[in-house]
């Protein structure tokens, strides 16, 4: 129950984003679409912040478990990248707004998340030392990140093309340093 008044929750702030800026968008209109008391927007949320973080990490959740089902690396890369570029607008919006230092914050950080937990279901017993792994979890989360923000913006990359790109990125076939 209470997850299915967070989704409709975070789908009337959806709706909303697609008609106004995302910083006009109050508690008190959102509580009003929903037809829910603000008692019961708090119960959920603390803050219209936390609504965005929830949409983030449930759209980053997303693309994780499909990019865990790919038959392979590239089909991945494709999958999480298409998921998120199916919520461009909405990423877009949140970005425009004044507070797009937060947004780029939990993206990131569901992204290490998201990406920590890849890594981990791939290879369970990857042993590697602590450092190194807090190095390479924030390098591919602050990487994948930037690019899927500089790409949802420009557009000039469709999703296969990105997704090519990134895996011969990662597989170290496009630099030699």
């Amino acid at each position: 129950m209470a997850v299915d008044m967070k989704e409709r929750i975070a789908a009337s702030f959806a709706a909303l984003a697609q008609k106004k800026p995302v910083d006009k968008i109050t508690v008190k209109e959102l509580v009003e679409r929903c037809g829910i008391s603000r008692q019961t927007f708090y119960y959920h949320f603390q803050d219209l912040l936390e609504v965005m973080q929830w949409q983030i990490e449930r759209i980053l959740q997303q693309a994780v478990e499909s990019s865990l089902h790919a038959d392979n690396s590239l089909k991945g890369i494709e999958s999480f990248i298409s998921i998120s570029l199916e919520h461009q607008e909405l990423l877009g919006k949140l970005l425009a707004s004044q507070r797009r230092a937060q947004v780029e914050r939990i993206f990131v950080r569901a992204m290490r998340e998201s990406i920590r937990e890849m890594i981990l279901q791939k290879k369970p017993d990857w042993a590697v030392d602590a450092q190194d792994w807090e190095v390479t979890l924030n390098f591919y989360a602050y990487g994948m990140a930037g690019v899927v923000f500089e790409n949802s913006q420009s557009g000039k990359l469709g999703t296969e093309k990105l997704a090519q790109k990134l895996y011969r990125l990662l597989a170290g076939q496009m630099l030699e340093v």
